[in-house]
């Protein structure tokens, strides 16, 4: 059965993505939202030392998939930071 799986997988051109990518900020910045999207850019930090700062490092992606290439099928693909997931979908192009 798992041979089988196997088999299909490698002829219908599966494809797993796993990309994950992290916004770090040079000593004295930190990484603060630019809007309520979770987009982060890296700004001087609050000189105040008894202020709460934000984190020198966030997460900018983190997604998995999986895509059936030359079938043009997308299984899953799920992105933790845009908390977005999309399920099964046809003629879909795969990622690079």
């Amino acid at each position: 059965m798992l041979g089988a799986v196997v088999l299909f997988g490698f002829v219908a051109g599966a494809r797993p993505v796993y990309a994950y990518e992290e916004l770090r900020c040079a000593q004295g910045y930190t990484a603060q939202p630019v809007s309520i999207a979770p987009v982060s850019q890296c700004r001087p930090a609050n000189p105040d030392p008894t202020a709460n700062q934000w984190p020198q490092a966030v997460v900018a992606r983190h997604e998995i998939a999986l895509y059936l290439a030359r079938l043009r099928v997308r299984v899953f693909h799920i992105d933790f930071v845009w908390d977005n997931s999309t399920w099964l979908a046809f003629d879909v192009a795969p990622p690079p």
